[in-house]
């Protein structure tokens, strides 16, 4: 028997609604969705579990190079930057605020953000269909995925860009079912504020839009007289950003170009392989919730736009060379339509059920030390070397330049950045004569770690990369200038009177290995000029090089003064 065509969720008359007033949406008239306590304490349960997970590891290592540049760049209140949203920096003042400085304290927000995640993506399975084992299979998918348990911990946008994108699907999934105007305001509060912390849910809305226009074809049809008011919330969210953007001219775009100019090489079999594999077990959830969308029989076409949906956004990641990873966000809807599809497979079977839940979480259980900093990085690498050596599976440790590492890249950049400001605080120290007066690098990373970690007050931290651009000044000062880069000595002594290296990095098992920390003495035009050039990246005009007149006109427009 085809168990996609059993009436698993009694259905027994279907209607269409009014296709002068609203999208030609088809829609379960007889569909049980009740919410009772007994449901709410499950999905309370899982996302108590998701939290619970992350607190085992969460004050490992230290904290991640991204972390350490938006807590940076949260000092000062801003609506936007010149290569981020600023959601993620306003999440970083709430959290120092609210908890301090700590890494737990920088990281409670994004856990919990992740555990909401987890709960819609289980409210998600029960508006599907499901019963309480069908919310059971898809949280506990999500909760293994080593691809979210990885991104579910760290103070960067990714972790809130999953919880915009599962909370846009399931506003939109909530009016298709409901018809109601209030799930369009939710939608657009949704995506106003997931734009806030990165655009690329704008591409989500897309690609959703576009999956609706395929499958209703001719017969989509819109009440645009419900639209305004659900648009004008959206546009008063997203106005302070826009203004922002406008008055430095867009530098998004100019940052995408940037990124786009650098994009490594594009590898298919890697990126199909990561597309299956990177949510270890869970791979049998989603996709067993692709073909439930795909093939279910007796419901609404509607339906069919979620699979669409995924296959219209994996092409457009492939040609834009994206990570897979900013496209986390559309999994959860299909992990809840899985664990609808294995209810309906399983819940007869007891024994069965049970065994493919634990499978879920033994797998997710033997991934977790690739993902969470819960061993010592010694005992992690050993791990490691194991697991690589009885499954011959080294994905985990290819970095994004191709080189391969003994541990992954993303705890690689926890390590190394408390060292890194000791050594700049002796340098300090011991140049009596030569008393370094600033500290230039071209990495936002070491930038922000020496911001955040020197106890030392001069000399003043200067990078021209990313975000820092807007702080660094329009000239190098003159004096003694610490240089932080891996650029060869030969190179860099062209550039000074006077050039001594004083170290070089060799950090094993950090993104610092390598960096030499070089001392300059009255730099020449070359170096002026090449560090000109680096602040130019995202600019050609001289206006936008000093943003004082912006900010004035931003203020004024907007009635705000940064403090």
């Amino acid at each position: 028997m085809d168990i996609l065509s059993r009436n698993y969720f009694n259905v027994s008359n279907l209607k269409k609604l009014d296709e002068t007033n609203n999208i030609a949406f088809v829609k379960p008239t007889n569909c049980d969705y009740k919410l009772d306590r007994s449901i709410w304490l499950l999905l309370a349960f899982f996302g108590l579990l998701k939290f619970s997970i992350h607190l085992s590891g969460i004050s490992n290592y230290g904290l991640h190079a991204d972390e350490l540049y938006y807590i940076s760049l949260s000092e000062k209140f801003a609506w936007g930057f010149l290569d981020i949203s600023p959601f993620v920096t306003w999440i970083a003042k709430a959290s120092s605020a609210l908890f301090g400085s700590s890494i737990i304290a920088w990281r409670i927000i994004p856990c919990m953000f992740a555990s909401a995640t987890v709960m819609l993506t289980g409210l998600m399975a029960h508006y599907l269909g499901g019963k309480k084992l069908g919310i059971t299979i898809a949280c506990s998918a999500i909760i293994c995925s080593p691809a979210f348990l990885a991104t579910s911990y760290l103070l960067q946008p990714v972790v809130f860009d999953e919880f915009f994108w599962a909370l846009l699907a399931f506003s939109i999934l909530r009016y298709q079912q409901t018809q109601k105007t209030m799930f369009l305001y939710f939608t657009a509060l949704t995506l106003g504020f997931g734009m806030l912390n990165k655009y690329t849910i704008g591409m989500y809305l897309v690609a959703i839009l576009l999956g609706c226009i395929m499958v209703y074809a001719k017969n989509l049809k819109m009440n645009w007289r419900i639209l305004p008011g659900p648009l004008l919330l959206f546009i008063l969210i997203m106005m302070p950003n826009l203004v922002w953007q406008w008055a430095y001219d867009f530098p998004i775009f100019g940052y995408l170009t940037l990124v786009g100019t650098k994009a490594l090489s594009f590898d298919v079999l890697d990126y199909i392989f990561q597309l299956f594999f990177f949510h270890g077990a869970g791979v049998a959830v989603w996709t067993a919730g692709f073909l439930f969308l795909l093939m279910k029989k007796n419901e609404s076409k509607f339906n069919l736009v979620w699979p669409i949906t995924l296959v219209i956004l994996v092409i457009l990641l492939a040609f834009l060379k994206g990570k897979l990873y900013y496209g986390l966000g559309m999994f959860p809807v299909l992990f809840a339509a899985g664990g609808c599809c294995w209810e309906m497979i399983l819940s007869a079977k007891k024994q069965a059920k049970f065994i493919f839940v634990a499978t879920i979480y033994l797998f997710g259980l033997l991934c977790l030390p690739l993902v969470i900093p819960i061993l010592p990085i010694s005992i992690c690498r050993q791990y490691i070397k194991k697991m690589v050596s009885y499954t011959a599976f080294s994905r985990p440790l290819v970095w994004e330049d191709g080189t391969s590492g003994t541990i992954p890249q993303f705890f690689a950049d926890m390590s190394g950045w408390e060292s890194l400001s000791g050594d700049i605080n002796k340098v300090s120290g011991k140049e009596q004569n030569r008393k370094p007066i600033a500290v230039l690098t071209n990495s936002y990373a070491i930038a922000g770690a020496l911001k955040y970690y020197s106890k030392l007050l001069a000399p003043q931290v200067i990078s021209a990369n990313n975000s820092f651009m807007l702080e660094s000044p329009n000239n190098l000062p003159s004096g003694t200038i610490l240089y932080l880069s891996r650029d060869a000595k030969e190179m860099v002594a062209k550039m000074a009177r006077h050039v001594s290296l004083y170290k070089q990095l060799k950090l094993e098992n950090s993104h610092l290995k390598g960096v030499n920390i070089y001392i300059l003495s009255d730099v020449n035009e070359v170096f002026r000029k090449k560090y000109t050039q680096d602040r130019r990246q995202f600019f050609h005009s001289e206006e936008l090089i000093n943003p004082n007149k912006t900010s004035t006109l931003l203020s004024n427009l907007i009635g705000f003064k940064n403090r």
